[in-house]
Order: C-alpha cells, then sequence, then structure tokens
C-alpha cells in the first residue's frame, strides 16, 4: 500500500486517541432496514452478503460534490471517470473493469437507472440532496432484479414525502473552474396528501478545455393515502426531468499526462460533446392485507433523448456529423411479501414480477447523407419472476433462497442511406433511402439462484455465507457489433464473512468472495482481427474481500475506514482483467470542534491498474497507484450551515482509466464553499 496512505491512517487513530470533547454524540445507530435485499429480521445486519448502506445524515457529513464521488470512497468500489465528475462516469463493484456499466446495476427506488446502451447509468441525474439513503448489495441482486446484477446493485433511494406544516431547504455552492448551484427542495403534506419538490441548477467551466457542463433538474413526488378504508391503501406518482449540455474532451497522450497543468487540462478534441433530456415518470400503488401479506405494483415510462458528436471534422458541417440517440423504455414490477409462522418460527415469503419493453434508434453521421448517415435499431422485450423465502429456526440459524427465471427477447436492425440500382431497369427504378444492413433477431431463457445461511451467534454478531447464480445478456450496443456467437454470460458468486455490532454506534464486518464468469462479454478482437463484442474464449475468476468499519473513538470523533482487495484474473492465463485495482482503501475521520463546528478529512487510495486495452498486461505501461486526500468544515448557526472544502489536498495527478497509453486527467487541488438554509 501506498506509505503515505498508511501514515494518514496511522495519523488517523491518533486523533481519535485524543481527548474527548464535551459534545453531543457523532453519527446514527447502523441498524438500518434493508429493501434491496433478503434479510433474516429485515434490517442490513443479517443480510448473507456484504453490503453498505449510505444514510441521508453520511451524505451530509461527507466531503463528495456528486454521487460518484460519494460512491468511490466505499469498500471495493472503485469509479471510472472520464471527465472529473460524475458525468459519463461509472462504479465498479469487485473488479468488473470496463464492463461495470452493464455488469453492475444502478437503480432508483427500485426501478434501473441504466439504460439499454453501454451508456451505463447517468449518475449526474441524480442530486445528493434528493437522497434518503443508498443501499450498496455486493455479489447478490440476481433473484430480486435479474439480468445485470453481476458485481452488485446499488439501489438510490430518494428522500419521500412527510407529513405536516411545508418545510425545505435552499443550498448555494460556488466551487473551482468557474462551478456554480443551486438547489432547493419542499416537503410536507396534510390530510391523505403528501407531496415533495426539488429543482437544482448547475453550470461549470470544468476542469479541462471542452469539460463544461450545464445541468438542470427537477422532481415531483405525491402520495395519497386515503383513510377510512377497510385495508391501509398508497397511491403515488414520482416525475423526474434532467436536461444537461456537457463537452467530451477525449484523452491526453502519455507526454501530456507527464507534462503541465496546462497539457493535462488541454483538449484535442475541442468541439466534442452533446446533450441529454431524460424524463421518468412512476406510478405506484400498495396494499397491506396484514396477516395475508403486502402487495405492491410499480409501472416506470422513461423517455432519453442524446444528441451528440464525437471525432468533430471541420471538414464537413456540425450537422453532416450529429449523431443522435433515442430510447423509451416500460417497466412493470409486481412485489408481494408474506410473513407467517410455522413451527415456532416467523418466516418470510417473496415473489414478484418483472415485465419491460425498450425501444432504441442511434442515428449516425447526420441524416440523409449518402453512404454515411446509419441507423442502428433495436427493441426488447423482457419478462420474469421470482419467489424466494426466508426460514427462521433455533440457535439463531436462518436460511435465505430463491430461484428466478428471465427471458429477453431482442429485434436489432442495422440501415444506412445508400443508392442502389439495378442495371436492368431504367434509372428511375433506383432505391435511394435506409437500406437494411444486418438484423438479428436472439431469444434467451436464463435462471438465477440463491441460497444463503444466517447464523446470529450473539445480538451483535453474525456469520453468513452465500452462493448465488447471475447472468447478463447483450445489450442493443453490443448486439450492433458483434461476433457471430455472441451469447449471454453467466456466473456464480460465493461469499462468506462476519459482521459484529458491539454497540449501537460501532461496526465491523469481513466477507470474503469468489466469483467465476462464463462466457463474459467484452470488446475486442476475434479469430480473424476484427474488433467485435464477444465472449471472452476462457472464464474469469475474482478472489478477494472488503473490510469495513465505522465506530465512535470519542462522544466527539467518529471514524469510517475500509480495504479491498480483489484478484482478477483469466483463467489459465496471467494477467489481470484491465482497469481494476487489486486494492483499494478509504478513510473518513470526522471531529466535532464544538456545538456548531465540524472538521472533515477523506482519505482514497486506489492501486495500479493495467491499461483498458491490455489484455495480457504486457502491452502498455500500467496505470499508476494514486492517493487522495479531501478537507472540510462545516459551521452551523440555527438553520443556516456553511461549508469549505479543499479537495485533492496533495494536488496529486492521477487518471481513473486510460486505453493505449492515453488518459483522462482527474482535477487537481479545487476548493468549494456552499451555504445550506433550511426553513
Amino acid at each position: 500500500m501506498h506509505p503515505r496512505f498508511l501514515k494518514t491512517l496511522g495519523a488517523v487513530w491518533l486523533l481519535g486517541a485524543s481527548p474527548a470533547y464535551a459534545a453531543d454524540s457523532i453519527g446514527d445507530e447502523l441498524t438500518t432496514v434493508v429493501v434491496t435485499a433478503a434479510s433474516v429480521d429485515g434490517s442490513t445486519f443479517t443480510v448473507p452478503h456484504g453490503m453498505t448502506v449510505i444514510t441521508a445524515a453520511d451524505i451530509a457529513r461527507a466531503t463528495s460534490s456528486n454521487l460518484g464521488d460519494l460512491l468511490s470512497r466505499e469498500a471495493g468500489l472503485n469509479l471510472k471517470s472520464f471527465s472529473g465528475g460524475d458525468k459519463n462516469a461509472s462504479v465498479d463493484i469487485r473488479g468488473m473493469g470496463d464492463t461495470a456499466v452493464s455488469n453492475v446495476l444502478v437503480l432508483v427506488d427500485g426501478v434501473r437507472l441504466n439504460e439499454s446502451d453501454l451508456s451505463g447509468a447517468d449518475l449526474s441525474s441524480i442530486g445528493l440532496s434528493e437522497i434518503d439513503r443508498i443501499e450498496i448489495l455486493r455479489g447478490g441482486g440476481a433473484v430480486r432484479y435479474g439480468d445485470g446484477a453481476v458485481g452488485g446493485v446499488i439501489n438510490i433511494l430518494t428522500r419521500p414525502p412527510a407529513t405536516g406544516a411545508i418545510r425545505g431547504s435552499v443550498q448555494l455552492e460556488a466551487a473551482s473552474y468557474a462551478t456554480r448551484a443551486l438547489r432547493a427542495n419542499l416537503n410536507g403534506g396534510a390530510g391523505d396528501w403528501r407531496i415533495r419538490a426539488t429543482a437544482a441548477r448547475a453550470l461549470s467551466d470544468g476542469y479541462r478545455q471542452n469539460s463544461a457542463f450545464n445541468r438542470s433538474d427537477g422532481s415531483m413526488e405525491v402520495r395519497y393515502a386515503p383513510s377510512g378504508l377497510p385495508i391501509p391503501a398508497e397511491a403515488y406518482a414520482r416525475l423526474s426531468i434532467h436536461e444537461d449540455t456537457y463537452g467530451l474532451p477525449g484523452p491526453v497522450g502519455a507526454a501530456a499526462f507527464a507534462g503541465s497543468e496546462s497539457d493535462r487540462r488541454h483538449s484535442n478534441m475541442p468541439f466534442d460533446g452533446g446533450s441529454v433530456d431524460d424524463r421518468r415518470l412512476t406510478v405506484g400503488t400498495s396494499f397491506d392485507f396484514g396477516a395475508t401479506g403486502l402487495l405492491e405494483l410499480m409501472h416506470t415510462w422513461r423517455d432519453r433523448d442524446n444528441p451528440y458528436v464525437i471525432g468533430y471534422s471541420p471538414l464537413l458541417s456540425r450537422t453532416d456529423q450529429a449523431s443522435r440517440i433515442e430510447s423509451n423504455r416500460q417497466e412493470s414490477q409486481l412485489r408481494y411479501s408474506l410473513d407467517f409462522e410455522a413451527l415456532g418460527h416467523t418466516h418470510s415469503l417473496g415473489l414478484g414480477g418483472h415485465w419491460l419493453s425498450a425501444d432504441y434508434i442511434r442515428r449516425e453521421n447526420g441524416e440523409n447523407r449518402l453512404s454515411s448517415s446509419t441507423h442502428r435499431i433495436g427493441d426488447l422485450d423482457g419478462k420474469g419472476g421470482y419467489a424466494e423465502i426466508t426460514l427462521r429456526g433455533a440457535n439463531g440459524l436462518s436460511l435465505n433462497a430463491g430461484i428466478r427465471a428471465n427471458r429477453l427477447e431482442s429485434h436489432y436492425l442495422d440501415e444506412k442511406y445508400d443508392r442502389v440500382c439495378v442495371s436492368y431497369f431504367p434509372p428511375s427504378g433506383c432505391v435511394t433511402g435506409y437500406l437494411p444492413q444486418n438484423a438479428s433477431e436472439n431469444t434467451w431463457n436464463n435462471q438465477a439462484y440463491e441460497l444463503g445461511l444466517t447464523w446470529q451467534a450473539t445480538p451483535g454478531q453474525v456469520l453468513f455465507t452465500s452462493a448465488s447464480r447471475h447472468f447478463r445478456a447483450p445489450n442493443v450496443d453490443e448486439l450492433a457489433q458483434a461476433a457471430a456467437d455472441l451469447r449471454p454470460q453467466q456466473g456464480v458468486t460465493v461469499e462468506i464473512g462476519w459482521r459484529a455490532q458491539p454497540r449501537p454506534d460501532t461496526e465491523y464486518a469481513l466477507t470474503l468472495f469468489g466469483m467465476r464468469i462464463e462466457d463474459e462479454i467484452y470488446y475486442g478482437q476475434d479469430g480473424l482481427g476484427n474488433s467485435v463484442n464477444r465472449n471472452y474464449d476462457s472464464p474469469t475468476r475474482r478472489l478477494g474481500g472488503e473490510f469495513q468499519s465505522r465506530w465512535r473513538l470519542t462522544p466527539a470523533v467518529g471514524l469510517n475506514a475500509n480495504l479491498a482487495y480483489v484478484r482478477p484474473r483469466f483463467e489459465g492465463a496471467d494477467a489481470d482483467v484491465p482497469l481494476v485495482p487489486r486494492l483499494t482503501a478509504n478513510a473518513r475521520l470526522e471531529w466535532r470542534a464544538g456545538s456548531a463546528l465540524r472538521w472533515f478529512a477523506n482519505a482514497r487510495y486506489v492501486g495500479k491498474r493495467y491499461d483498458g486495452n491490455d489484455l495480457t498486461n504486457r502491452d502498455f505501461p500500467v496505470l499508476p497507484a494514486y492517493t487522495v486526500y479531501d478537507l472540510a468544515a462545516r459551521y452551523a448557526i440555527g438553520d443556516v450551515e456553511f461549508t469549505a472544502a479543499v479537495n485533492n489536498l496533495l494536488d496529486k495527478v492521477y487518471s481513473t482509466t486510460g486505453y493505449s497509453s492515453t488518459y483522462y486527467p482527474m482535477p487537481g487541488r479545487n476548493y468549494a464553499l456552499s451555504l445550506l438554509w433550511r426553513f
């Protein structure tokens, strides 16, 4: 491990041993109700997988300014960013590498945020102020959520509408690179109605040339729980709108990356960029039948429009080289849960169904340019169902079991704008238009299984083990440039772990895991030297573990620390999966210096990774390890809060990703100020 990081951990420990200040305790109790996974008692403490919950209080105490950075500070989660923020960024869990956008499932209130292509989940569309908590489930979720829950599941749960008088907050932020933001929230209700509304606007020049963004977000949720019904019931509607424009600065070469600050901030692609218009509407209802169970229904519509230009050429007009992605998706979910008595214990049963319909079209190289403009058209229709049960026995023993069956039908068509004439027809017989090039139809049936055993040896100590089978089918982008035999991947994850909670504000967890995937999907060369989406010739194996801890060293000092290791290997070959650091570690210290002032310090270490195009680990230099330090202070006066932060305190030069010895520099030392008023 980097020696500076070891020194930081040592300093944090010494600070924790300092005398306590006369102040209220820091932090919340750690036992939290979980909705993403089955557990023995409904809390995170008894989930038979590695799991982390980030609460709203944790977010308030973090020094992170965006969702990607916040997630990267948890055990075994690694950020891959192309522009220094959470736009065009992804978070890896357990060493999936470049395919984390498809092998890590991101949900918002239980609804998929991942797109039907390789763009992944747009983390920039979720503001930190909207989040009530985040549940990070490692190695599980395939039974409940299906396709893509391979490395794990990140379920972001937004703040629910509250009852009572209208309350809210306004936040102003100013930061380096001409960054400024305004966010507002309102929440309240009366009688049977509750409502929550948020609005945000953020602008920035960005760290690099052509990395500017202009972002607007809005959301509203209305809930109705009529009184006087024979059974408790609730209905809700949730609307989210995200609009942005952004630049795509592209990579820099090795010489520029190792050169001056000006060299790193320069872009060789000053005219690349795009915009997004993303709208999501979810409606749902629930019926609580008491002893006969809880029924939940939900339906989501999503419409996303993404025009962009990549590889701009001054020889053509911008219109003639513009591309556009248009996607529409509908999802329906049904869930039923029941607690029942048998053999002197209370057990739990869960049943669910999921239906998906998605349409996708990518228009490339303008419209109606002869022999150049193309359409890539795809649609997906999927359905699946699952059943899971938790059986509780004597002496703290419990068994979780689940099964899922999934069916996905995909249709793909490639069109090119061209002119075709047949010699024995007159010239008037020529045809000009979008002519079919390639087409494919696929039907895949996949299954997922899970078996977990939990032993609560004492009220504050749990041992668990689990085995799960997961799968991922090719998405529309992968079908567009696919090997003839491209097929879904199948994998198995096995875990064993220990979790201890000696007191409500202290918790330790250790999880060891092994993952083996057959037919893992990636982008690489086939036997003829063509670059296509294909399956690895040999299985991949990932072995590792995560250690997590959080505790109060004194009533005024709290410490969170985690360490993760993964060995991502190709079976039968002496090579790691590219872009996966074997070792990552984080430490965060909070010190309450008085009734109003808090100090925060964070250190994040990421080990070396192999180049994204280096399957043999011998073709390109490795991406070096890095350690980044952040500091922040927060001062509260009544309902007003001031925050000042310094990120990348030591001005570390680093990149989270790179291909063929080109890199995407992350921001150097930067500053942020924030003013929050609650009313």
